[in-house]
C-alpha cells in the first residue's frame, strides 16, 4: 500500500514537471517569436532613416527656388536618393531650418541626415568654366549657354546696356575686351548679371593688382584706348616675344597717322563667321565698318576681344621700335617677320609665302 502511493507521487511528480517543461518551453518559443517581431519592426523603422544604397554613383539634383521639404522628398525619391518621404521630412522638422536651392551632387549612398546637412548649407554645384585668351564677348556668351550656365540672348543684351556696364563700374560703350579670360566657378543658380560682375570685377581686380592705373596716368594713356590696341596685339600676336614689338608696329602708325592695317580687326568686322578665316580678299578689305582699320585711320571704335595680361602689358609698354610692319612667318614658329619699310615688307611677305609653298610641298 505504501509503495503503491509513493509510486503515484512519483508519477504525478514527473508528470508535473513535464507539464512544467512544456511551459516553458512554450513560454520560450512566444518570447522569441515576439523578439523577431521587434526587431522586424525596429528594421521597418530605422530602415527608411539609412542610405538608400550602398555605393551608388552621384547623382546632379536640381532644386527650384520656393521648393519645400515636401517638394524636395519627392524630388528625391523620385530620384531614388532617399528610401521615404515621410523619414526625410521626419529628420527635417527635427533639424529645423530650411534648404536652399540650387543643383546638388547627392549620392543614394548617403545619409538622409547628410543630405539635409548640405542642402541647408547650401553647398551646391560649382562648374569650372575657363575663358580662353582672345575670346570675343559672343564666343564667351556661347561658351557658358553651351554649358547651360546662361540664356545667350540675356547675356547678349547686358554686354551692350549702358546702366549695366555702369553697374559693373566701367566707362565704356560695352563689355568687349572687359571680360577677363580666367576660370570661373559658376553654379546653375547665377544669373547672368553675376557671372558677368564676377568677370569685370577680376579684370577690375588685375588691373589694380599690376598697378596699371599708375602707368597710363604716367604715360597720358586712356584704359579704353589701351585695351582696343591690347585686344589687337592678342588677335595679331601668337607669341608673348611678340606682344611688344607689335604694339611697337601699331604705336608708331598712330604717330604717324597711318591706317593701322589690322587684318583681325576686319575680322572682328564681319562677325563670328569670319573669325577663322584663311585669307581675306581685297575686296573683305573693304568692308565698311568702324572697326575696319584698312579704312578708317585710328584705332578702331573698341576692343576686338578680351585680352591676357600680356597684351595688356605691351600696349601699355609697347617695344621701341623703328618697325611699321609686319607678317607672320609659315614656318610653324608663330612668330613675325618685321619691317621698318615697305619695301622690306614686301620682300617678307614673299618669303613667307615661299616658306608656305615649302611646308605644302612638304606635307604632300
Amino acid at each position: 500500500m505504501w509503495m503503491r502511493k509513493k509510486a503515484e507521487r512519483k508519477a504525478f511528480s514527473v508528470k508535473k514537471q513535464k507539464k512544467e517543461h512544456k511551459q516553458k518551453k512554450n513560454i520560450s518559443v512566444f518570447l522569441n517569436q515576439r523578439n523577431i517581431i521587434i526587431l522586424i519592426l525596429i528594421i521597418i523603422l530605422i530602415l527608411p532613416f539609412f542610405p538608400a544604397s550602398i555605393g551608388s554613383k552621384s547623382k546632379f539634383v536640381n532644386i527650384e527656388k520656393g521648393y519645400g521639404a515636401s517638394k524636395i522628398s519627392y524630388v528625391l525619391k523620385k530620384e531614388g536618393l532617399i528610401r521615404s518621404r515621410i523619414a526625410f521630412r521626419v529628420i527635417f522638422l527635427l533639424r529645423g531650418g530650411h534648404m536652399k536651392a540650387g543643383e546638388y551632387e547627392l549620392s543614394a549612398s548617403m545619409l538622409p541626415w547628410s543630405i539635409i546637412t548640405r542642402m541647408k548649407n547650401g553647398k551646391v554645384v560649382s562648374h569650372p568654366v575657363t575663358v580662353p585668351e582672345g575670346f570675343t564677348v559672343r564666343q564667351i556668351i556661347k561658351l557658358f549657354s553651351d554649358k547651360g550656365l546662361a540664356d545667350e540672348k540675356r547675356m547678349a543684351e547686358l554686354c551692350v546696356n549702358k546702366d549695366f556696364v555702369k553697374k559693373c563700374g566701367l566707362e565704356t560703350a560695352g563689355l568687349e575686351g572687359y571680360l577677363f579670360p580666367s576660370t570661373y566657378f559658376i553654379t546653375k543658380d547665377m544669373k547672368e548679371e553675376e557671372v558677368l560682375l564676377m568677370m569685370t570685377k577680376e579684370f577690375k581686380d588685375m588691373w589694380r593688382k599690376n598697378g596699371f592705373d599708375r602707368d597710363i596716368y604716367l604715360g597720358k594713356k586712356k584704359m579704353n584706348d589701351i585695351m582696343k590696341l591690347a585686344s589687337m596685339v592678342e588677335r595679331e600676336a601668337e607669341t608673348d616675344f611678340d606682344r611688344p614689338l607689335v604694339a611697337g608696329v601699331f604705336t608708331n602708325r598712330l604717330k604717324k597717322n597711318m591706317k593701322l592695317e589690322s587684318c583681325a580687326t576686319v575680322v572682328y568686322a564681319f562677325g563670328e563667321k569670319e573669325m577663322h578665316k584663311d585669307r581675306l580678299t581685297g575686296r573683305d578689305l573693304m568692308i565698311e565698318s568702324k572697326y575696319n582699320t584698312y579704312l578708317y585711320h585710328g584705332l578702331p571704335s573698341g576692343p576686338i576681344c578680351n585680352p591676357g595680361v600680356a597684351s595688356i602689358k605691351a600696349a601699355i609698354f609697347p617695344a621701341e621700335t623703328k618697325m611699321l610692319f609686319f607678317v607672320l612667318k609659315q614656318d610653324g614658329s608663330h612668330s613675325h617677320t618685321f619691317s621698318e619699310t615697305k619695301q622690306q615688307h614686301e620682300a617678307a611677305k614673299k618669303a613667307s609665302k615661299a616658306e608656305k609653298v615649302g611646308e605644302v610641298k612638304k606635307s604632300k
